[in-house]
């Protein structure tokens, strides 16, 4: 297929969190760079109560036909949402934003310009973010990652890529997977892995994206993310044997040191700490877990 010259498409689905979609929507609609699509899925179910508000709320958009409101059949998950978006839309490139994060208004200019300059070896960009609170008061910034294929990074957790950072070229993605619908965590990095598997990824050292970090909506105890995690490890199984015996032990071992934190924070020390036990068996996950646990301090300094 052949997509539009220079049209970024946005795919932007919602899910009940209407009172924060307005600054999200107008994120993407106020860019300098306006060469541009919203495809705004409705993950409700069509008939009830947040998609009828929804749709009043975007009565101010009515003269704006750069935003399109797609209602799908029934709620099924944030992965079908985006996939709809996905296979319906135009642009040359392809963005993701949640519908309770936004953009700085030079997003989407920075990054094409960015990957205007690189080799056809690059599959997109994404940029640095910055947390906020219920408040919006700046709680946190992310620190630069490697670029080019980092799909080892991802796969241990090292690398802060969120999905609304990413800017990629369709016709890569469309060569990939999109987002696999079986899984109900972990979609991203499932991505990522993909994509960056087969592409590099250059990170824009700018901070261009913004996180809203107070819904807990999304976040599971540690017992789902066992489960999770099970689902995602099926799912990018091919990436995985492409890993060494130690390679794949490393991974295994910061997904369980990830396990361990939640049951941590969630008052379960003695099951967060057995979780952790699994760095002891990879000198290298050792190494990323004191990495990462670094990192996590530094990110976390009030800006």
């Amino acid at each position: 297929m052949k997509y539009v010259e220079g049209l970024v498409s946005v795919i932007m689905p919602t899910y009940k969190r209407s009172e924060k979609l307005i600054r999200a929507i107008d994120s993407v609609l106020n860019q300098t760079y306006s060469h541009l699509e919203l495809l705004l899925v409705n993950d409700n179910d069509p008939f009830d109560e947040y998609t009828q508000e929804l749709k009043i709320k975007l009565n101010r958009y009515t003269n704006d036909e750069r935003l399109h409101l797609i209602i799908q059949d029934k709620h099924i998950n944030g992965a079908v949402a985006r996939n709809t978006g996905i296979r319906l839309s135009k642009g040359e490139y392809i963005a993701f934003l949640d519908d309770d994060d936004w953009w700085e208004s030079n997003k989407l200019e920075e990054q094409i310009k960015i990957l205007k300059c690189l080799d056809d070896s690059w599959g997109g960009v994404s940029c640095k973010f910055k947390f906020y609170d219920q408040n919006e008061r700046l709680i946190g910034k992310t620190l630069k990652y490697r670029d080019g294929y980092i799909y080892k990074d991802i796969l241990n957790l090292i690398s802060d890529v969120a999905t609304g950072t990413l800017l990629l070229r369709h016709d890569y993605f469309d060569k990939t997977r999109y987002f696999d619908e079986k899984l109900s965590r972990h979609q991203d990095l499932q991505l990522l892995v993909d994509f960056t598997s087969k592409y590099k990824l250059k990170e824009v050292n700018q901070y261009l994206h913004c996180v809203d970090v107070s819904d807990m909506q999304n976040r599971p105890d540690a017992y789902k993310l066992v489960k999770y995690k099970k689902d995602f490890f099926k799912s990018i199984k091919p990436v995985m044997e492409l890993l060494s015996k130690s390679e794949r032990k490393c991974v295994i071992a910061m997904h369980k040191y990830e396990l361990g934190y939640v049951c941590i924070k969630n008052g379960e020390i003695y099951r967060g700490i057995a979780y952790c036990k699994a760095l002891f068996g990879s000198h290298k996950a050792c190494v990323l877990a004191l990495k990462k646990t670094i990192l996590k301090i530094i990110q976390s300094i009030k800006w």
